[in-house]
């Protein structure tokens, strides 16, 4: 168990745009794509955030504890300890389906020369500018020679790249092992059922989920999915799993653990 904090320092800070910063580490971490680590300020609280690539961590100011966070600067330390969960499967030959920052993860499949390997990608945000790692996606993926066809489709809610829409609007392409998605809740759920329609065997969709987490080993209950706890079972799981659950893109859990209505 990964409990301890170590320090790592900031090499490199990335801005993809106002609201996304990626943060890359001077540690490698021993870690699989879909994989998080919980990082603390001190002073402040800590949080968790996926890895989008095994020395970088990609974050989105949302409140307070990012917001402190977007202050620091290349040579400032963190406090991390990680990194935690099940990340998505080891095959080859999948197809990824991300959406704004959970995007991020799925960069972590092509980070470092990593397995599993995905030559199909579906990037999709409202804008143009929430396609996180467009340009290194389609780098790793031109440079990855050992397939002779990758793909990569994008779609925007405003249109401003790709198709002008949502990931469960587009013809999505063919895998030939797995499907892995990230990405807001209502959004994996639409793109999951549309594959489900078109035949593919549930236990080939791979959703990554996202909870109020604290002790991020499966020990306080405050990240608990219908009883699946999403930082010990998950984050990431097998629609087969999930796609019946009551609880599942319909109820979220507060700071303090009381469930409530998304």
């Amino acid at each position: 168990m990964k409990n301890n904090y170590h320090h790592t320092k900031i090499t490199k800070i990335d801005e993809h745009n106002e609201d996304y910063r990626s943060f890359t580490l001077d540690t490698i971490l021993d870690s699989k794509a879909g994989q998080f680590v919980m990082v603390c300020l001190p002073g402040v609280d800590e949080k968790p955030f996926s890895l989008s690539a095994p020395n970088r961590i990609t974050v989105k100011k949302v409140g307070p504890f990012t917001e402190k966070f977007f202050e620091k600067k290349e040579g400032d330390s963190l406090g991390i300890r990680g990194p935690y969960g099940n990340g998505f499967p080891s095959s080859y030959l999948n197809t990824a389906i991300g959406g704004g920052c959970g995007i991020a993860p799925l960069m972590h499949l092509v980070s470092g020369g990593s397995t599993p390997q995905v030559t199909k990608f579906v990037l999709a945000g409202k804008t143009k500018s929430e396609l996180l790692f467009l340009e290194d996606i389609t780098k790793a993926l031109e440079n990855n020679r050992s397939y002779e066809k990758t793909e990569i489709i994008t779609v925007t809610d405003d249109g401003s790249h790709g198709t002008k829409g949502v990931a469960s609007d587009l013809v999505l392409p063919k895998s030939e092992h797995n499907y892995f998605i990230c990405g807001p809740e209502v959004m994996m759920q639409k793109v999951a059922e549309k594959l489900v329609a078109t035949e593919v065997d549930p236990s080939k969709i791979f959703l990554s989920l996202e909870r109020y987490m604290k002790c991020a080993v499966g020990l306080c209950g405050n990240c608990l999915v219908s009883g699946y706890r999403v930082c010990a079972d998950g984050p990431v799981f097998g629609y087969d799993t999930v796609k019946d659950l009551r609880h599942f893109n319909k109820y979220e859990r507060t700071r303090t653990g009381e469930l409530v209505k998304k």
